[in-house]
Order: C-alpha cells, then structure tokens, then sequence
C-alpha cells in the first residue's frame, strides 16, 4: 500500500465536490446516484481536519509498511551510512520502527491505519 498525501487528498476533494450534484434533494425520495462520492467526500474532510486542519501537508504511511519507512528516514537523515556493514547492517527494524512510532499519531482511513507526523 502506498503512502498518502493530505494534499493529494484535498485536491481529490475538490474535484469531488465539482463532480457531485449539489442540486439533489433527499427529501424527493429518490435514491442519491452519488451516494459513494459523497461518502468519500465526507470521509476525506474528516481526515483532512483531524489529520491536516491547516493545510500545511501530511504524509499518511500506512502501517504495514512503517518498518520500511523508519528504514528510509534512517537513511534519509544519514544514521545509516551508504556502505554499512556489520553491525549497522544488524539492525533490528521492528524494533526501531516500534520505537519512531511514538514520535507519530495514527488515524484509520478507508480501512486502513495510517501513521503521521503531526498532532
């Protein structure tokens, strides 16, 4: 699973909102043909104002691959150096990512459980 953006999401939301027919009315008693857009349009505002609420951008990881992440920004930062061998090499990642969580707040979105950097 790929790592979300808040901004790609909010773009997503625009482009639901421009899509939907704002002009139905629940109250005919017809069935909403864009019933599923509004579900995800809703749902999309729920994360952005509990997970971004100032639009500055956040990066959701998903939780099966937050391992991998705590790897990359070790990487990213220079802790692991390009040629590492014994015993950087030795690593224990499950560990590592366990303990980068706690500098993280999680959110559940689409059925998924996200870590991100804010809150």
């Amino acid at each position: 699973m790929a790592n979300l953006d808040t901004r790609e999401l909010a773009e997503e939301l625009e482009e639901i909102e421009g899509e939907l027919d704002l002009s139905y009315d629940p109250e005919s008693g017809e069935s909403d043909p864009d019933a599923d857009l509004i579900e995800r349009r809703d749902a999309i505002r729920e994360l952005l104002e509990e997970v971004d609420p100032n639009g500055d951008g956040e990066t959701l990881i998903p939780e099966d691959d937050f391992e991998e992440h705590a790897r990359e920004l070790a990487e990213e930062i220079g802790a692991i150096p390009d040629d590492a061998a014994w015993p950087v090499n030795c690593i224990d990642w499950k560990q590592a990512a366990s303990d980068l969580q706690t500098d993280y707040s999680t959110v559940t979105f689409d059925g998924t459980d996200y870590y991100y950097r804010g809150g």
